[in-house]
């Protein structure tokens, strides 16, 4: 009788509506946070063997004079070194593409949260303002991350001629911090954050709005049931507002990072070198290459996070 019971009384269990399947990567805020880490690290992580080689070329036309345009510097680097050379340093970004993405997607979510933002179905009352805040308050955390492993890219990307300073990213490290000390691994961390912080609201805010406009047309009322190729696109169109908006303090970042001549300059002070030597293109110099490769790259990132994020959350 007891174990008849018994046996009764689980298969009630089971087959009861009550019954609550317990996940991994959704339920709570803790889990959900996992889950925006780990989609994170993946997107992060195809974006960046994607885009790194564009990336070098915009680095060279930031810092390099003598280079005219984004195709000059790829004669130049077949030149002095092959092309495979454009995948120079990628350790070191690699690994911070990875984290910036974890952090970002991560402590956007928090934001919203803590703003009571993240509701994103389509009978949404979220103001768009609650959106950019916390896109914009989640890359000054990325910033603080990224800022040492921009610069150790930076510099072993500029490498193209002439004898190796560094040997790879551990020997950059390990030399920044003889000759500069710690601190020096976060040197242009100010134009890095005068980056992020509007890079991020522009990002996040563009995507939410063009996702929000496919929401309304298709009528479909979860964020999660848009198809994929929606989430690609409008990460493409985020990702150029990323860039285009705030390129003028990546060009400072560059050049406080790779030139002696800015090491010891304000962001205001290298804004006026920059002018007086190369005048305004100056400050969008590779802006062009950089826009065309966030299309794609950026389309890249969204993809996979959302279905990195949708495949979590069966489990």
């Amino acid at each position: 009788i007891f174990f008849r019971s018994l046996v009764m009384t689980t298969a009630a269990t089971k087959s009861s509506p009550t019954a609550v399947e317990t996940k991994w990567f959704s339920g709570t805020h803790t889990k959900d946070g996992l889950r925006d880490l780990l989609s994170g690290m993946i997107a992060g992580f195809v974006c960046k063997i994607f885009e790194y080689p564009m990336d070098t070329i915009k680095v060279l036309q930031q810092t390099q004079p003598d280079i005219t345009s984004s195709w000059d510097a790829v004669v130049k680097v077949q030149k002095h070194r092959g092309l495979m050379s454009l995948y120079q340093g990628l350790a070191s970004p690699l690994v911070g593409s990875m984290l910036e993405c974890s952090v970002l997607f991560v402590t956007f979510g928090y934001i919203k949260k803590m703003l009571r933002a993240e509701d994103d179905s389509l009978s949404s009352t979220v103001p768009a303002w609650k959106v950019w805040s916390s896109g914009g308050l989640s890359g000054m955390f990325s910033a603080g991350v990224l800022t040492p492993f921009e610069l150790i890219k930076c510099r072993l990307q500029i490498q193209q001629q002439g004898a190796k300073q560094y040997s790879g990213p551990v020997d950059c490290l390990m030399k920044t911090v003889q000759q500069e000390g710690l601190q020096g691994l976060w040197r242009g961390n100010l134009s890095c954050l005068a980056r992020e912080m509007p890079g991020n609201a522009a990002w996040f805010g563009a995507y939410d709005f063009l996702m929000r406009r496919v929401q309304a047309k298709y009528t479909i009322e979860k964020r999660e049931d848009v198809p994929l190729m929606y989430s690609a696109m409008s990460g493409s169109v985020a990702g150029v507002m990323y860039w285009l908006i705030p390129y003028p303090a990546d060009t400072v970042k560059s050049k406080i990072q790779t030139d002696s001549r800015f090491a010891d300059k304000s962001i205001p002070q290298a804004v006026r070198m920059i002018l007086q030597e190369e005048g305004v293109t100056g400050m969008y110099r590779g802006c062009g290459i950089t826009c065309a490769r966030a299309a794609p790259s950026h389309a890249l990132i969204f993809y996979c996070y959302a279905t990195a994020s949708n495949m979590l959350l069966k489990y």
